[in-house]
């Protein structure tokens, strides 16, 4: 059996004043005041000698599909990687910078950030493939005590992610490398302030390393389309409290069944990756117009979102603008997994809902399997079927901003069509399909 080594690094990643964060609504332009705590790049890389799989996380909202391609087959040259090794994916915390849009408006890319994201990455990589070193994995599971999120959901099934998922790395010394930790809850408790803040995941990740749990932690951010976290502070100046109990409640329930854990193997190193098509609506010009229209007569109906109703009646009005030009509406986003001996990655671009976690780690073929979102790319959310039953016209809910409508019929926000109700079976076919070919 070849000798596996893992190498670990961190660099923080450095936000120019005033540049935009992303997340909380359309054309929020919420410029950069100051750091209320560091966002990171964190690097994972395991090597049997043979074959290097790199996991790359960093603190921001999303990743976009070409600029994760662009830098993968850098990184690929310069240290000799196989780019479908590469997984690059965000945390998700919504005051993080932006490196592309999740949706128009949403934040715009500052390009001075664009390329300290890059060469921050670049650095960070070749600093974890310089310190790789032997080391034992143990791989387990800690179960939330204190419940942390609430489902956004209308549906009769309210529960959240159950436990924290979790594989250390561990020296001979005893001392642990590097943690890799994933949970299924939205980056969204600091709220929508003017400074940098990497959020509950950042919170969690100052408190493991306080706390002599690892060196270097990894939150891998998971499938939590429909989980946002419990506010138990309400009011915007007392936001920090929230990070502080969550944060805090979370490293105590990791801390208490940090050792039950088993070790697992990481030899036999393999990944796939494979671009595909995914199911979306066709678009018809006079459709989208007719929609926008009524949204936009409903404005005085509903004016707390009249905002939002305009940002949608423009974006309506622009994807039957697109598809008079003959634009092509086909979505192709990368999906990919990567295994290391006992462990397996399934790494989802956009937000897949809890379910699609839950059911690529029922069904997967490996021993200790793990899903996340936000990874190399992104294209919205992917509702499950039950979302599409409950809405199934863009009138069904005069409640714009909520649940439902934002999830199914918000792809014009993206200039995207609709995806087919079929979206989240034919993720999490694929997925599984790539991980038996492994």
């Amino acid at each position: 059996m070849s000798q596996v080594t893992v190498g670990a690094a961190e660099n923080i990643l450095e936000v120019p004043l005033f540049t935009e964060l992303g997340g909380y609504g359309p054309f929020r332009g919420r410029r950069n005041w100051g750091v209320r705590d560091n966002l990171y790049c964190r690097v994972l890389t395991v090597n049997n000698g043979e074959r290097r799989n790199v996991i790359v996380v960093c603190d921001i909202l999303c990743v976009g599909q070409m600029q994760c391609r662009l830098l993968r087959a850098e990184l690929a040259d310069m240290y000799a990687l196989y780019p479908e090794s590469v997984m690059i994916m965000g945390t998700h915390t919504h005051s993080g910078a932006c490196i592309s849009c999740c949706d128009v408006g949403y934040g715009e890319m500052n390009p001075e950030f664009y390329e300290i994201w890059r060469n921050t990455i670049k650095k960070t990589v070749g600093e974890a493939i310089r310190s790789e070193e032997a080391v034992k994995a143990f791989a387990g599971k800690a179960a939330i005590r204190k419940k942390l999120g609430s489902r956004r959901t209308m549906g009769k099934d309210q529960h959240t992610d159950p436990e924290i998922r979790f594989v250390k790395f561990v020296r001979k010394d005893g001392s642990v490398k590097a943690l890799l930790h994933n949970h299924a809850m939205h980056g969204v408790v600091f709220g929508a302030q003017r400074y940098v803040s990497a959020d509950w995941m950042g919170n969690a990740n100052e408190k493991i390393k306080a706390r002599d749990l690892a060196e270097i932690p990894i939150f891998l951010y998971g499938t939590a389309g429909d989980v946002n976290v419990i506010w138990t502070h309400p009011k915007p100046e007392e936001r920090h409290l929230n990070l502080e109990w969550i944060g805090t409640s979370y490293v105590d329930d990791l801390e208490n069944d940090y050792n039950s854990c088993e070790e697992i193997d990481l030899s036999d190193i393999r990944a796939n990756m494979k671009a595909y098509e995914f199911p979306t609506e066709p678009v018809d010009a006079d459709n989208y117009r007719d929609i926008a229209a009524k949204l936009h007569a409903r404005m005085d109906k509903v004016p707390e979102f009249a905002k939002l109703l305009e940002f949608i009646h423009d974006r309506m009005n622009e994807m039957a603008v697109l598809k008079d030009r003959g634009h092509d509406f086909r979505v192709i986003r990368d999906l990919q997994v990567l295994k290391m001996g006992d462990l397996s990655f399934f790494a989802i671009p956009g937000e897949p809902f809890l379910a699609v976690g839950e059911e690529l780690r029922n069904k997967s073929v490996n021993r200790f399997p793990v899903a996340v979102s936000v990874a190399n790319g992104d294209a919205g959310y992917y509702p499950t079927e039950e979302m599409f039953d409950m809405y199934p016209t863009v009138f069904s809910c005069d409640d714009f901003g909520a649940f439902g409508f934002y999830e199914v019929w918000f792809g014009p926000g993206l200039l995207r069509p609709k995806f087919k109700k079929n979206i989240v079976r034919f993720i999490t076919d694929k997925l599984l399909e790539l991980e038996k070919a492994l």
